[in-house]
């Protein structure tokens, strides 16, 4: 079952913050409209009461019992309303209808739903099944208590609510893309560190274990404090694997010299077939010089704090190489020519070198007798380039990429080596920020083992 990816750390500070946005703006528009709407419907409940009140006020008591004397005119005027249809009710002491609509509801018994002063109430009621707002007054005429009730219909309420819920709705559109917009610049903002030490520790070399030094914030700051306590460990560490190999190779060579040297003293004094079997043990021991040269200069190739390095003329580097390996080729009758152009690179002299030695080693040893190696290098573009053919069997294509690895040979090969020149040809040219690939070679037929290494300034080369 593949690992799930793990969310990134701005995804779970946007889960965590914006959900409590959206409810603060949520509780924030409920908030507004529930005032809105409260404060209209005291203004249209105060309407309401007036047209109580003013029915109230044309009550007549006339031989004991409250009469309403409006003339047709005045009940029309006082029922009318652009919107909405009015009625109104007059009720005696004992509930019985004294005037106008008999539907209109009284107050429903216990606590009123709003009441504003004493005698005063305001509720909500069904006339003939359709619902309707009510208010109701209360006013004692000769004696006795009269209860006076305005209803309305609901349709310039429901239009005020709507209107409302347009009016917020743009508004809070617009405040919830602003506030998603500054909660994720923000986040974006504050995870700006974070990408500043993924950037400093991205652009770093693996060379480099210096401390790493970026101004972050104080929750970050001991992230960053183990990065460094880290990197000094890894830093001791490799120092120690390096003086250790180093160590134990630079002990090894003296007692495999002098075991060289008493194997060629004997094999001069001694005779067929002693003499043969005496070159076995000397071609082994040469064999394990050369493996102790070889781990001297692993542990010399493998990473180190060097951060300035100096700028180096490629071809006068082959140049020196090539005076060591040049008499060997000659032994062999192998043609070992150069095709060298203009190239400035910047780095290690000893450990290119080194490269170099390493890929000479490995060409004269898979190249027979009569055939040819040759070494170029050049520049194009940005990229230093460095390659050295030969006429030998070539390596295979599923093989190309193994040949780096330490200790591995190809099956079949039939050189001396020990698989350790091409993996430290590798570990010179990673500390040189470049790549080493191996390929066919199109003029000589063999192989091709290529470097890319990156140029050295123009401006730094002229001075």
């Amino acid at each position: 079952m593949p690992a799930l990816k793990p969310a990134s750390l701005r995804f779970l500070l946007l889960r965590r913050l914006l959900p409590a946005l959206l409810l603060l703006l949520l509780a924030g528009a409920a908030t507004a409209y529930w005032v809105a709407w409260r404060n209209a419907t005291k203004a249209y409940d105060r309407a309401l009461f007036d047209t109580a009140l003013a029915i109230t006020e044309q009550l007549r008591v006339v031989a004991g019992k409250p009469q309403l004397p409006l003339t047709p005119q005045a009940r029309a005027v006082l029922l009318t309303d652009k919107f909405d249809q009015v009625f109104y009710a007059v009720r005696g002491a004992d509930q019985e209808l004294l005037d106008g609509e008999a539907g209109l509801p009284m107050p429903p018994p216990g606590p009123p739903r709003t009441r504003s002063s004493a005698g005063r109430y305001y509720f909500d009621g069904l006339l003939h099944g359709q619902p309707v707002r009510i208010a109701a007054l209360q006013s004692e005429q000769a004696g006795k208590i009269i209860t006076v009730l305005a209803g309305e219909t609901l349709i310039k309420r429901q239009a005020l609510i709507r209107e409302i819920i347009l009016g917020m709705l743009l508004p809070e559109i617009l405040l919830t893309l602003v506030s998603l917009s500054v909660v994720w610049f923000g986040v974006r903002a504050g995870l700006q560190p974070l990408t500043a030490l993924r950037q400093e520790l991205a652009g770093r070399s693996q060379a480099d274990l210096s401390p790493v030094r970026v101004d972050v914030p104080d929750e970050i700051q001991p992230v960053v404090s183990e990065i460094n306590a880290l990197l000094q460990r890894l830093q001791r560490s490799l120092d120690s694997q390096r003086h250790f190999v180093a160590d134990a190779a630079h002990q090894l060579r003296t007692p495999i010299a002098a075991l060289q040297a008493q194997a060629e003293a004997a094999q001069r004094e001694c005779q067929p077939p002693d003499g043969e079997r005496l070159s076995g043990v000397l071609s082994a021991a040469q064999r394990l010089a050369h493996l102790v040269d070889q781990l001297l200069a692993l542990a010399r190739a493998e990473p180190s704090l060097t951060q300035t390095q100096p700028e180096i003329d490629l071809p006068g580097i082959i140049r020196d190489v090539a005076e060591h390996w040049l008499p060997q080729a000659i032994r062999q009758g192998i043609d070992l020519g150069f095709e060298l152009g203009p190239a400035v690179v910047r780095g290690n002299a000893l450990l290119l070198q080194e490269l170099l030695g390493n890929l000479l080693d490995n060409a004269l040893r898979h190249t027979p007798g009569g055939g040819a190696i040759t070494v170029s290098c050049g520049q194009h573009d940005d990229a230093i380039w460095l390659a050295v053919d030969d006429s030998g069997p070539g390596i295979a294509a599923a093989e190309r990429d193994k040949v780096f690895a330490r200790f591995y040979r190809a099956p079949g090969s039939q050189g001396s080596g020990n698989g350790l020149g091409l993996a430290i040809a590798r570990e010179i040219v990673r500390q040189h920020a470049g790549r080493i690939s191996a390929e066919p070679s199109a003029g000589l037929g063999g192989a091709r083992l290529m470097v890319c290494l990156r140029r050295a300034p123009a401006r730094r080369r002229q001075t």
